[in-house]
């Protein structure tokens, strides 16, 4: 920066931060145009969510999913509800993973690690989302990239003080999750969606169990600075 001007934004973000905003965003918007029926047909739209949503409840027993039923537990997070949902979790993106990105490593094998950890906090909250849908008996389909993004919370709390950090960083959203939760119905009939507010609470498991399990394979030195907080 010798001009003395600040950089662009995009300038700062690590690399597989920028490339995960990207990706995610080019997916959901295919599937937001598809559904939209403005430039793509809607079977395209319709085919990513039958592979790709989280699906749970009796309704969904033996659905036929294209890519088999493990690949939604991931690719959940490429689907959106609209574009203020889409806007909203990369944001959080953009926020949350640069730290998480640096603390891990900014070389490939740093990358690779934090599309691991994105991707564990993903199926995490889908573990969650569906053992909760099936331990209600209520159906319901779930999409978006908060599930994983929620992990990203506790892991720069983690960065911050060590577990007590991490459980002080995600209490807030923890809290407002379960308010969702008692109040679910209410709130649907009046934007028009359901919270996914159990995967929000698993990916932050993820991330209170995951990250510190990822410093201690891909940044040993920054995990024994953390675990002393």
């Amino acid at each position: 920066m010798l001009s003395g001007r600040p950089e662009p934004l995009f300038n700062r973000l690590p690399p597989v931060v920028l490339m995960l905003t990207a990706i995610i965003t080019i997916a959901s918007t295919v599937q937001i145009l598809s559904q939209s029926q403005l430039f793509l047909d809607r079977w395209i739209a319709a085919w990513m969510f039958d592979a790709g949503a989280i699906a749970g409840g009796p309704e969904f027993d033996g659905v036929y999913r294209p890519l088999g039923n493990i690949a939604p537990l991931i690719l959940h997070v490429f689907l959106h509800g609209g574009i203020f949902h889409l806007a909203m979790n990369m944001m959080a993106l953009v926020a949350f993973g640069p730290p998480v990105a640096i603390a891990l490593g900014i070389d490939r094998k740093g990358a690779f690690a934090f599309l691991l950890f994105f991707a564990g906090c993903a199926i995490s909250g889908a573990l969650f989302q569906i053992g909760w849908s099936e331990f209600t008996g209520q159906s319901e389909l779930a999409i978006g990239a908060s599930s994983a993004l929620s992990g990203f919370i506790p892991a720069v709390g983690w960065l911050r003080g060590g577990l007590k950090g991490a459980v002080r960083i995600s209490v807030p959203w923890i809290v407002i999750n379960i308010v969702i939760a008692v109040v679910g119905e209410f709130m649907a009939s009046i934007i028009g969606i359901r919270l996914a507010w159990a995967a929000h609470i698993g990916g932050v498991a993820g991330g209170i169990v995951l990250f510190p399990l990822m410093l201690a394979v891909f940044n040993t030195r920054l995990w024994r600075l953390v675990k002393r907080l």
